[in-house]
């Protein structure tokens, strides 16, 4: 159980990190009334949902190497069948 506890404490402090790292959200601290203070966290959710989607894709493209055994994921899919020529200029002359 205390492990559990310390990996998402671990997960969280990296996450909070990373996200002051890669500008997700900013704190400010400012004076209030009567000597209190005042604290401010603006987050940018558009920023965040396109950097996770920008490593998920790196994560599914490397994952995708891995699979095809180093080819390249856009040559993988294709069909390495020998290709049809497109037009009677594209024959070869005998």
């Amino acid at each position: 159980m205390r492990n559990l506890l310390a990996l998402l404490a671990a997960a969280g402090l990296t996450f909070a990190g990373a996200g002051w790292y890669l500008g997700w959200y900013h704190i400010e601290k400012a004076p209030a009334a009567e000597g209190h203070r005042a604290v401010h966290i603006d987050s940018d959710n558009e920023k965040i949902s396109a950097d996770l989607k920008k490593g998920g894709e790196k994560v599914q493209g490397v994952l995708d190497n891995k699979i095809n055994g180093g080819i390249p994921a856009d040559t993988a899919s294709k069909d390495l069948a020998p290709q049809q020529p497109d037009s009677p200029d594209d024959l070869p002359q005998q």
